[in-house]
């Protein structure tokens, strides 16, 4: 069993230079993860609400699945002033980092265990938990052949992406996204993560899923009546507060019938037309 503090090669009088990330989004565990893939996570990692890092050093471990982080490198905090932001209704820190060479060719490779037991997003190498694993016990769980990128469609049901995800993986017509979503018709969804609203819609007819999605990359509403009222009430800007998932995939040869029909069945049971942004 490797552990991060043996992997990285850090003795235990050095663990008052670190602090872990273990990140996660707030309203959205992915979020990380999905930055991470766009080659945007030192980006999103400098905005943080508090003055959190308050060391020099910073090991960022993202958010994977239940009990398992990605390796997403070690960064030196710059020794510049965070600068206050504001974003909305969000205020915030930025700061500079910089990522440092310290088992760089693990970044996105290196699957990590660890079963957080306590609240803290930012726990110090030395601290003792009191229930479970310390950070110091955290410990490599797998470890793949090649870096984890946007280019790895991972199926169907994993697909729950941003849409700024979206717009890269069409601007730049990346083949396995293309050529999974080009060969089904089905039922998806569209989520607003600012109000929690749904929209349920469907790719039917001529088109396939990659046809229809590729309209959202575009201009976000696709040409549907709610989202564009959404998006003009809101602004243009909006639409990247929209993460598109798959409900459920038919096959290219089914009739538009069945696939309405299934696009109703889940209009019912997500209550999209009495909550969300379905009003047909």
């Amino acid at each position: 069993m490797i552990k991060l503090v043996d992997l990285l090669n850090i003795p235990e009088d050095d663990y008052k230079d670190y602090k872990i990330h273990l990140a996660t989004g707030a309203d959205d565990k992915m979020k990380p993860y999905n930055s991470f893939i766009i080659g945007k996570f030192k980006e999103w990692q400098e905005e943080q609400t508090s003055k959190n890092w308050s060391r020099k050093y910073i090991i960022s471990l993202i958010y994977y699945s239940k009990n398992t982080w990605l390796y997403g490198g070690v960064y030196e905090v710059l020794p510049i002033k965070p600068i206050p932001i504001t974003n909305g209704k969000w205020n915030g820190w930025k700061y500079e980092t910089k990522l440092l060479n310290i088992q760089s060719d693990l970044i996105g490779r290196v699957l990590f265990y660890f079963k957080k037991e306590f609240r803290a997003s930012y726990p110090t190498l030395e601290l003792k938990a009191t229930n479970g694993m310390s950070p110091s016990d955290i410990y490599v769980s797998s470890i793949f052949d090649k870096k984890i990128a946007i280019t790895d469609f991972l199926g169907f049901d994993q697909v729950n992406i941003d849409h700024e995800t979206l717009r890269l993986i069409v601007n730049d017509n990346i083949l396995s996204w293309k050529s999974a979503l080009s060969n089904v018709k089905g039922i998806y969804l569209i989520m607003d993560e600012l109000t929690g609203k749904q929209y349920v819609g469907s790719a039917y007819g001529d088109e396939c899923i990659w046809q229809r999605w590729s309209e959202y990359a575009k201009n976000g509403h696709g040409g549907n009546i709610e989202l564009k009222e959404l998006l003009r009430e809101n602004g243009e800007d909006y639409k990247f507060n929209f993460k598109y998932s798959v409900l459920e995939i038919c096959n290219m040869s089914l009739g538009n019938e069945y696939i309405i029909s299934r696009e109703n069945h889940w209009k019912e049971v997500l209550m999209t037309r009495r909550f969300g942004l379905n009003k047909n």
